[in-house]
């Protein structure tokens, strides 16, 4: 069964189609690629699917419910977590600081005992951190937790993003190119930490990456996209192998792909 299914999507701004008639589904446990050149109309099937942009036509549902026209607040409470292309965070925050706001839609106290300090607030207060210490020992980042962001590098700030959208409990993460400022080291030991979360934490992935290696490697299923359309879909080793994606995506043979 489908958990996030995008039927028919298309968007245009202006006279430019940054959409067109897009359709894939995504099942659960998977973690599923989106690849394509720059322009492509990647992030911003992302945006519709998380809210932040309303397609002109189509629907999108998850978890079995239409979502088209719900707000990007309401579908995470259905389980949608997202990080940015631009690394979205608190800059004078320190990282589980970043966690703990991340994690604000889920604090069930009333407002006025936490001003009051009330022991139900605090025994919460307690359990989000705790929740929150969880994750980035998930990510290899626990000793970072009280490093303020102004003094991390790019990569590691693409890597606490990461953190804070999994600190929201999601059932499905959506992830915009990870592995900016990553070298190759922290870039394998990422898909590593993928391959096991998503079933450690019994997530469903889609990540949009241009190092089509970790793409191929990491994902079950792979869309590529193309001026807006859907070009190819398939494992692995159909994208691997497909002229047609190497062309359009590099401008190469199909032996770039591997």
């Amino acid at each position: 069964m489908s958990v996030l299914s995008v039927s028919d999507v298309s968007l245009a701004f202006g006279g430019l189609q940054a959409l067109a008639d897009v359709s894939l589904d995504v099942h659960e446990n998977e973690i599923v690629g989106l690849i394509g050149p720059n322009g492509a109309g990647k992030t911003t099937l992302f945006n519709c699917i998380t809210g932040f942009e309303t397609p002109d036509a189509g629907t999108i549902t998850i978890h079995g419910r239409r979502v088209t026209g719900l707000r990007p607040d309401e579908r995470t409470r259905l389980g949608l977590g997202r990080t940015f292309q631009h690394v979205g965070l608190v800059r004078s925050f320190t990282v589980l600081e970043n966690l703990l706001v991340a994690q604000h839609r889920g604090i069930r106290y009333h407002v006025g005992s936490g001003l009051f300090g009330a022991p139900s607030a605090f025994a919460e207060e307690e359990v989000i951190e705790e929740q929150a210490l969880h994750v980035l020992d998930h990510l290899g980042l626990a000793h970072l937790a009280d490093t303020p962001l102004s003094g991390l590098s790019y990569g590691t700030l693409k890597q606490v993003e990461v953190a804070a959208a999994l600190a929201t409990d999601p059932t499905i993460l959506m992830l915009d190119e990870p592995l900016a400022g990553l070298g190759p080291r922290e870039t394998a030991e990422f898909g590593d930490r993928l391959l096991a979360m998503r079933h450690e934490l019994d997530l469903t992935i889609v990540v949009i990456e241009h190092h089509v290696p970790f793409v191929l490697r990491v994902c079950d299923y792979v869309h590529v996209l193309n001026f807006g359309r859907i070009l190819a879909t398939g494992e692995p080793d159909e994208i691997r192998g497909n002229p047609i994606v190497a062309e359009a995506y590099l401008g190469d043979s199909a032996a770039a792909l591997a």
